[in-house]
């Protein structure tokens, strides 16, 4: 995986086809995007992956099958993982345990969009970090129609891919940003990691935050 990221840094394609890692760099797309969209507790990075895997497209060093059927596929089996832990999950201690771990207000954003929008709410928050994982969740509690919700996941997820990869490969096939490819490349990794680690360090201080929280009311207490 080194190797791969290490070619695409230094925009070597030519040495993904040699080394036979382009079906590689695919899978490892298509898996973080369905854990992505699977599990809150796992802050990786989607939007900007897409967005990374559109700029691909353009460049066409990946086919344009894999915006168009793979990641939106992952996404959308994604959305129903998420709505089957709501489903199995509804409450359990664990359950409390992920509104530890999000940001505050999150929970009852994605059930205020729900209230309001119901099935048109997963449309909406495909598009928002964290509250696209809470929103087919708050689904499988609520036990709303299975088949409605994996029909609403698969379109939203095709719309969101869709979306976001047709914006950087516009950007990848404007003639006038050609000579920049290789800077909106190595920006779109750099966003994609540095927002991993910012979600990782957020969710570290919320926890140590409710941790002292906690010791400070056992103080008080005693």
């Amino acid at each position: 995986m080194q190797e791969i990221l290490a070619a695409i840094w230094q925009q070597d394609y030519e040495q993904l086809s040699h080394l036979g890692a382009v079906g590689l760099l695919v899978c490892a797309l298509v898996t973080i995007l369905f854990l992505e969209s699977s599990f809150v507790f796992l802050p990786l990075p989607g939007d900007s992956l897409v967005l990374l895997s559109g700029g691909l497209v353009g460049l066409g060093v990946l086919g344009p099958e894999v915006t168009l059927l793979y990641l939106p596929l992952a996404a959308g089996l994604g959305s129903l993982m998420a709505y089957w832990q709501g489903h199995a999950l509804a409450g359990t201690r664990f359950m409390h345990h992920i509104e530890r771990m999000i940001p505050d207000g999150t929970l009852s954003r994605a059930g205020a969009l729900l209230r309001r929008y119901g099935f048109l709410a997963m449309f909406a928050s495909r598009f928002i970090p964290f509250v696209r994982v809470l929103t087919p969740m708050l689904m499988g509690i609520s036990r709303l129609h299975l088949p409605r919700v994996a029909l609403v996941s698969f379109a939203s997820a095709f719309l969101w891919t869709l979306a976001l990869s047709l914006i950087s490969k516009a950007m990848m096939q404007v003639p006038l940003l050609a000579e920049y490819h290789h800077v909106l490349t190595k920006c779109l990794l750099l966003t994609s990691f540095v927002l991993f680690l910012i979600a990782i360090a957020a969710i570290v201080l919320r926890l140590l935050r409710r941790r002292q929280e906690r010791a400070l009311v056992r103080d008080r207490e005693s």
